[in-house]
């Protein structure tokens, strides 16, 4: 437990003291800002589902799990500081959980909120407002974990998981999803899609998955954590020969 706790608060540290929270918190202000542009106008978003979809679930969620997952462990193997970790006696599931902990939870801790007062205001008086907003809320802070898991696998396989991560937020889900029949049990974007859609009827038209992307998303966390911690295994049995 303590080793646990020492590794969570390196992480936290290390992706807190960087310029790029600043730029996450910005990103993560954008539906906050959309809002108060509607709230401006004095207009409510009739597909308000659609809206966080396309915009929060779509593009600021996985944008900011991607940095975040990508630099919880990407950045000390890139540098080398991870050896003196990898180096210690410490099981190679413990390491991967307290990033996948930290980075999402940091994740979450910007896009939820986001969520819920960019829905709020998004929606204004308009029906359906309140359940559709906290069912994507509750889908973010799920999706928090899954997005960041997936991107720090990335980021131990390869050197470029950041190149490989974006490509698959923005086309693999964005473009080829939709598109590809089949495609769409291979998407987070219809895991979180199909629990919001579970949550309340009327946050998204229709899901591909539906209520199983409950499952889904276990499922993927599960083989997320196996992957990360036996790439992570033989990453230290490398760097020692």
């Amino acid at each position: 437990m303590r080793v646990f706790v020492v590794i969570a608060g390196v992480t936290l540290r290390s992706l807190l003291g960087r310029r790029r929270t600043l730029l996450m918190l910005l990103l993560a202000g954008m539906p906050i800002l959309l809002g108060l542009l509607v709230r401006a106008n004095n207009a409510d978003v009739e597909e308000l589902g659609a809206t966080l979809d396309g915009f929060v679930v779509r593009i600021v969620l996985p944008l900011i799990a991607l940095v975040f997952g990508t630099a919880a462990l990407g950045s000390e193997l890139d540098d080398g500081t991870a050896v003196h970790m990898l180096t210690k006696p410490i099981d190679r599931w413990t390491i991967v959980v307290a990033k996948i902990l930290v980075a999402g939870t940091l994740t979450a801790a910007m896009v939820v909120p986001s969520t819920v007062v960019g829905g709020l205001l998004l929606g204004g008086s308009a029906p359906g407002t309140v359940g559709v907003t906290f069912a994507f809320a509750l889908a973010t802070l799920i999706g928090s974990y899954i997005y960041v898991a997936i991107f720090l696998v990335l980021s131990v396989a390869t050197s470029r998981g950041l190149i490989i991560g974006l490509a698959y937020a923005l086309i693999w889900e964005g473009v080829l999803g939709g598109l590809l029949p089949g495609t769409q049990i291979f998407s987070v974007r219809e895991y979180l899609g199909g629990i919001a859609g579970t949550l309340d009827a009327r946050a998204v038209s229709e899901s591909a998955v539906g209520s199983t992307g409950f499952i889904y998303v276990a499922v993927a966390f599960v083989v997320a954590l196996v992957l990360g911690s036996m790439r992570l295994a033989r990453y230290e049995v490398r760097g020692t020969d």
